[in-house]
């Protein structure tokens, strides 16, 4: 493996390797081709490692990935992505993900694994945001949603929304809840926000918000609440 250093092409912070065999091609917009890429985008409090299959650096600055594993964080926020296409632009700080997208990340000390097929990382606000649907894994829990957005910032609190959200106990199916925003919280809660719904052991809750710890599988407290029998 030869490094590539492309501080002229991309930015000083970008370092590239790939395969002895790899050409660099002219055509009519110049870019660069490397097969087995690997390469690091560092920033303050933030590393990311990205490697592929094929990739491809056009001279607008944008580097398109293909099979694509991505790992990054900080210290205390460490995260893995998988996807089928990637891209990076440099520009506007944004690296996106597309197709068969598999996101791994820790929540609450415990793995999450969320699954979807477009997913965006905003480098400037270090945030994670997907709009297409989206499958949580938590535990024995599960949350299906139109869409999230995930905080990986070390200076904000953690921030882990889902909107338009389902939630599902696995081990038992009495436990579902759907509101218009579903929080993953501190020690372990769940809180469902806007036209929450939530049933269990025979009763529905109603409520503009409901808070649930998915561990010890009961809700801790409702606003406004409206209970009655299923």
């Amino acid at each position: 493996m030869k490094k590539l250093l492309l501080s002229l092409v991309f930015f000083s912070l970008l370092i590239v390797s790939a395969d002895e065999n790899n050409e660099v091609e002219s055509i009519e917009e110049p870019k660069i081709e490397l097969t087995k890429p690997s390469f690091s985008i560092n920033q303050k409090n933030l590393k990311i490692y990205m490697t592929g299959e094929k990739m491809k650096m056009n001279q607008n600055g944008i580097v398109e990935l293909t099979n694509v594993l991505s790992k990054f964080g900080s210290e205390s926020k460490k995260s893995e992505i998988t996807a089928d296409f990637a891209f990076y632009n440099k520009d506007k700080e944004v690296i996106g993900f597309k197709n068969s997208v598999n996101f791994n990340f820790i929540t609450n000390k415990s793995l999450a694994h969320l699954k979807t097929e477009s997913l965006k990382i905003n480098l400037a606000n270090k945030m994670v945001k997907s709009d297409s649907e989206s499958n949580l894994d938590l535990n024995e829990s599960q949350i299906i949603s139109k869409g999230f957005q995930y905080n990986f910032n070390e200076e904000l609190e953690p921030y882990l929304k889902f909107i338009k959200g389902e939630f599902k106990d696995k081990r038992d199916s009495e436990n579902y809840g759907i509101a218009d925003n579903l929080k993953i919280i501190d020690k372990n809660k769940i809180l469902l926000e806007g036209n929450a719904l939530f049933t269990q052991k025979g009763l529905r809750i109603e409520a503009d918000s409901i808070y649930y710890d998915y561990l010890e599988k009961k809700i801790i407290k409702s606003i406004n609440a409206k209970v009655t029998s299923t």
